[in-house]
């Protein structure tokens, strides 16, 4: 997890989190976690779950629809 966020893959990040989430809360039913430890524990990986954000990168428009919509709006000027 921390070597995707430090090289800005939130996104995989929030993967392992879940997953780790997952993995922790199946320990805990599985009875491999004792009592006193599982609180704390399903806590502390539910709240990594929500501190990482997954925002995919935007995708580039593409220039020339908008140059041809504005290209129109300057020819309309002219006539």
């Amino acid at each position: 997890m921390a070597k995707a966020l430090t090289t800005g893959d939130p996104c995989r990040a929030a993967t392992l989190a879940q997953q780790l989430q997952r993995e922790t809360l199946a320990s805990i039913n599985s009875g491999r976690v004792p009592g006193p430890f599982q609180e704390h524990l399903a806590s502390a990986a539910t709240d990594l779950v929500s501190r990482i954000q997954c925002v995919p990168a935007a995708k580039p428009q593409v220039n020339g629809k908008h140059k041809s919509r504005d290209k129109k709006r300057k020819d309309e000027e002219n006539d």
